[in-house]
């Protein structure tokens, strides 16, 4: 395998990445803001910047599918399973390894650990065939356009530069997150999403929020992340709290 043939996968993989992480991006923005709990604008994800590596992933696969000389039922079934499979180990990881927790699931029908359920896997799938019909055939011809133009590729390895700064920043803020749930003794894990509208929404006397909506950790390093963890130890709705709600809510009726 010649190094001109590596450099072209290469190219080829990282454009479809890109263009997975930052659709998805978008796409997850505009959800949360008109369909998820927290109804505002939030920056979805793990990373600062306007990315998300699970729709990269989650592209990459599309294509690999795409490519295949499959019937739209048989495909469709293979989207459904594979971007479930996707999301459940990204989350796994998430949750097992970092402690925390990047969606949650819970209250939906059928879900699994709060990880994956049949609703948003079978949106998944639709997301698979529009990809298939529609993305498909436009990437095809980007990529054959890159392939002709391999001046391009700066853009690329700009793009591949900043997401690997960004990367490092975020897995030692998720290093301290586990290091500050380990040092607790409790199984539990933080609700990420919350604990970036914890920091949005904080007011204290004679302190300057230097939190962004790219940014949702910056100046939230050392102590101070380790005293807004706390509180968001003493926030989040444990089971015995949601339990004890429950009980009081039937003695009301």
């Amino acid at each position: 395998m010649s190094l001109y043939f590596i450099l072209i996968l290469l190219f080829k993989y990282l454009f479809l990445f890109l263009s997975g992480t930052v659709t998805g991006w978008v796409l997850e923005i505009l959800w949360r803001r008109y369909f998820g709990l927290a109804r505002r604008w939030i920056n979805p994800g793990f990373l600062s910047g306007p990315w998300l590596p699970l729709y990269g992933f989650g592209v990459i696969i599309l294509y690999q599918i795409c490519e295949l000389d499959l019937a739209l039922p048989i495909r469709a079934l293979v989207f459904f399973t594979g971007l479930t499979l996707l999301e459940y180990i990204a989350g796994l990881i998430f949750t097992k390894i970092f402690k925390i927790r990047l969606w949650d699931y819970s209250n939906s029908w059928l879900n699994i650990q709060g990880l994956v359920c049949p609703m948003y896997s079978f949106l998944w799938m639709l997301l698979g065939i529009f990809f298939s019909l529609v993305l498909y055939p436009f990437l095809s011809q980007r990529i054959d356009f890159l392939n002709n133009n391999l001046y391009m590729s700066f853009f690329l390895g700009l793009y591949g530069g900043v997401f690997s700064v960004d990367l490092w920043q975020s897995f030692n803020i998720a290093s301290r997150i586990k290091t500050f749930v380990n040092e607790s003794e409790e199984r539990w894990q933080v609700d990420f999403e919350m604990l970036k509208l914890e920091l949005r929404d904080k007011v204290q006397s004679g302190y300057f929020n230097r939190t962004r909506f790219l940014m949702p950790f910056y100046g939230e390093l050392g102590h101070s992340l380790r005293e807004q963890l706390g509180k968001h130890k003493l926030n989040r709705p444990s089971p015995s709290r949601i339990i004890r709600n429950a009980l009081d809510k039937r003695k009301g009726k």
